[in-house]
């Protein structure tokens, strides 16, 4: 068939368009399809990296909160003596003397035990009211009874507050000395700033008010005993018993909070 010129142009024509046509499913599709790919790539990529950027931001303050936690316990843990001075009988004895020393009394007798597991009691005070039964019938207008609850507020709470495990050591001591370096003894032990608490003291034979001695003695018309003239001497040397609870807690490690 002889194609006349229109045909031709139309037949080119057709046939250019058959070659692009050609070209796009063979080149460009596969290639647009690959730039579609990588651009949902890019997008998956992107909020991936927005996720990690968050948990990172959040790991900051978290770490900041940590290291904060920390430094707060570890204040609180200076408080306390620290173990490797007392985990002993023998440690604690040597951690203690130098009360003894600096205050100018002498050791005549002592006991020391090894660190053991202990509680620490909280110290409050509790306030009492005389009939209270009858005071709350006699309160009409529950003034009173409210006045009482708040008095007890603090001990109420505290009491009620579980009481935490330490680590703790006794030691009994008894030395002699005059009655001045014995107070200094007791304030000494009062200065310090670490958990050492005096649970009870026993002064033998100490006067405690000398001037109301003699007065009651002129009273009776008696006359002071050798003895006690002897203790009202400014000089006069006496026992004192002592027993002291020291506490102390383990070291807190330090946490480790730097990301890898």
């Amino acid at each position: 068939m002889k194609l006349n010129y229109r045909d031709k142009i139309i037949l080119g024509a057709l046939l250019a368009f058959v070659i692009l046509l050609a070209g796009f499913f063979l080149a460009v599709k596969p290639k647009y399809n690959a730039i579609k790919n990588d651009s949902e790539a890019l997008k998956k990529a992107q909020a991936d990296k927005e996720d990690v950027d968050n948990k990172i931001a959040e790991i900051k303050p978290l770490q900041d909160e940590i290291k904060a936690t920390y430094e707060a316990t570890t204040k609180l843990t200076n408080d306390f003596v620290a173990y490797n001075d007392i985990y002993n009988a023998r440690k604690l004895d040597q951690y203690m003397q130098h009360f003894a020393e600096d205050c100018e009394v002498k050791v005549t007798a002592l006991s020391a035990s090894d660190l053991g597991e202990s509680t620490l009691s909280y110290y409050y005070f509790t306030p009492s009211y005389v009939g209270e039964s009858m005071l709350a019938a006699a309160d009409l207008n529950g003034d009173r009874q409210a006045a009482i609850a708040e008095d007890k507020a603090e001990s109420d709470a505290l009491q009620g507050r579980t009481q935490e495990s330490v680590l703790a050591g006794t030691y009994d001591i008894t030395v002699l000395g005059t009655k001045e370096n014995i107070y200094k003894y007791l304030q000494a032990i009062e200065d310090q700033d670490k958990t050492i608490i005096i649970n009870t003291v026993d002064l033998g034979g100490m006067i405690i008010n000398p001037e109301a001695l003699e007065k009651t003695a002129d009273g009776l018309g008696e006359e002071l005993s050798d003895e006690q003239k002897e203790m009202l001497e400014d000089d006069a040397e006496i026992e004192a018993k002592f027993n002291i609870s020291v506490y102390s807690v383990y070291e807190l490690s330090e946490p480790n909070v730097e990301a890898d």
